[in-house]
């Protein structure tokens, strides 16, 4: 049974967090990749390989993880929308 305090001020700063350190996230990985090929002419011996290799496994996850934000963003926004329409209905009363 999930409990929701009713805080949507404070849900809807995490949910813009999450989203700033999701893009943050993608773009920071996705620049390390791109140097790290870039490098491939001058660094190119098996930890040059190794790094690629592990790269790859946390992009995996990174993937992951992101596919699966998207949904949580939505949930929180939804979630913030509702609690504000209650606490506008409470307020009326």
């Amino acid at each position: 049974m999930s409990r929701v305090e009713n805080e949507p001020e404070a849900l809807d700063a995490f949910r813009h967090q999450l989203i700033a350190f999701d893009r943050l996230l993608s773009d920071e990985y996705r620049k390390i990749v791109g140097d790290w090929a870039s490098l491939a002419d001058v660094w190119n011996d098996q930890q040059y390989h190794e790094c690629g290799a592990s790269l790859q496994e946390v992009g995996r996850g990174i993937e992951a993880y992101l596919g699966a934000a998207e949904g949580h963003e939505v949930y929180l926004q939804q979630l913030v929308t509702e609690l504000l329409a209650v606490q506008a209905i409470r307020i009326r009363r």
